[in-house]
């Protein structure tokens, strides 16, 4: 069964699916994206949210989907905590300091905005803390959305949802809100398991060098793309910067001086064409060059076959935006600062 099919016999055109439908969902997803002639290592821009595989419905392929609902980090506060500053908090701005006052390339944007995260203070976590996510991801209307879901987001319907998710550093322990409550998960519970980029993996990334070597090299059950990593997890400033610096040195990245307005705030979008008509774009703000989003925009036609039929996608066409709104280190499940 694929996984289209799953969604629309699990829950009603207007309802959200059920746990147990959407995890199924992502993993048939994932086991053809795995397929031999499916997109393999491809970016996985469709999805951003760590992603629970019940392991008695299918054999787990337990990789990293780069999903979405992501952010950086700010002055440690009571009991060691980081808290993001990168959707444009007080306690960013230019200094005389920053490296260029007027950039004019990608690798020079990108330099200051490695620049602005090596200023955050940051204390290493506790294995039991947990990573707080909180985003706001623009979805079409659930029906729509369950009947297209390969489709671009409608004007003028298309809303943000909040979204908030709670990783424990070890990766044992993860929650969801959904419906007002936090749905718990734990690794190898009730044979359910979820796919977690080892911290140790992630904190050794503070160079270019060794960004580009964990990209080139992938190893281990999970791997996530190194611009969706620094979203996906509460990162500490050099592994932040480290990514912004290998990107700098990525060919093909481009700067969009008028990407998006996110919040009264003008941003700043620099990425990278993919597929030939889709342009994936980090959002940065104006100011202080902090990480404030992503989107994936159409930058030319195209007709393509998905689950749900012949999608056409049009020059302009909006497939993804979410904004950071908070990325913080908690010390239990459900705290939020």
């Amino acid at each position: 069964m694929d996984e289209i099919t799953v969604l629309r016999e699990s829950f009603d055109p207007d309802a959200a699916p059920s746990p147990a439908a959407r995890e199924r969902a992502r993993t048939a997803l994932q086991h053809r994206m795995n397929a031999p002639g499916g997109a393999g290592r491809s970016r996985h821009w469709r999805l951003r949210v760590p992603i629970a595989i019940s392991v008695a419905t299918a054999t787990a392929v337990v990789a990293a989907i780069a999903v979405t609902d992501r952010g950086g980090t700010a002055p440690a506060g009571p009991a060691g905590r980081q808290e993001s500053t990168q959707a444009g908090s007080p306690t960013g701005g230019r200094t005389a300091a920053m490296p260029y006052l007027r950039p004019v390339s990608a690798a020079q944007y990108l330099e200051n905005a490695a620049w602005s995260a090596e200023r955050q203070i940051w204390t290493d976590p506790d294995p039991e803390q947990f990573m707080y996510v909180e985003t706001r991801e623009l979805r079409n209307p659930r029906g729509y959305e369950n009947k297209y879901p390969n489709g671009t987001l409608v004007p003028g319907k298309a809303k943000y949802r909040k979204i908030q998710v709670w990783t424990r550093v070890d990766g044992q322990v993860q929650g969801t809100m959904r419906n007002g409550r936090i749905e718990v998960i734990r690794q190898n519970q009730d044979g359910v398991t979820f796919a977690h980029l080892d911290w140790s993996r992630v904190a050794a990334l503070t160079t270019p060098e060794k960004v580009r070597e964990y990209a080139e090299r992938p190893t281990g059950p999970v791997w996530v793309d190194p611009d969706a990593l620094i979203g996906q997890y509460v990162v500490p400033p050099a592994v932040q910067a480290a990514v912004f610096r290998y990107l700098a040195r990525e060919p093909g990245m481009k700067v969009n001086l008028s990407a998006v307005n996110i919040d009264g705030r003008p941003a700043i979008g620099m990425g990278r064409i993919l597929e030939g008509y889709l342009s994936q774009e980090l959002l940065f703000d104006k100011e202080t060059y902090r990480l404030i989003g992503e989107r994936l925009i159409a930058v030319s036609g195209k007709v393509r076959t998905a689950d749900d039929g012949t999608v056409v996608t049009r020059e302009g066409d909006l497939l993804r935006q979410v904004i950071y709104q908070r990325m913080t280190i908690v010390d239990r499940l459900g705290d939020t600062a």
